[in-house]
């Protein structure tokens, strides 16, 4: 199943870069901008897409180096994965 290996793949990738600002769908940057459901839908929305253009544009995310990832940075593929996973988890309510 290709959305199953997407958010596995997007799982793995957010555990080694994001997890240490967002570990457990947690923000501990801006404490109320979480990747819970309802701040989720509050500040980004609840889809695949939206998150995907939070991360894209956020200035915060930009001037980050994802030090286990080529080159530092997310390739879209990863984003896209790692987007997958966090809808997941929110809407399903697993964090």
């Amino acid at each position: 199943d290709a959305l199953a290996s997407d958010i596995a793949r997007g799982k793995e990738i957010f555990t080694g870069n994001c997890a240490g600002c967002h570990g457990g769908g947690m923000n501990f940057v801006k404490e109320q901008k979480t990747l819970q459901k309802d701040a989720l839908e509050k500040y980004v929305g609840l889809d695949e897409s939206s998150v995907q253009k939070f991360f894209r544009e956020s200035g915060q995310h930009k001037k980050l180096v994802f030090f286990k990832m080529p080159q530092g940075k997310l390739g879209d593929d990863d984003v896209v994965d790692v987007s997958s996973f966090i809808i997941d988890q929110a809407v399903n309510e697993k964090w």
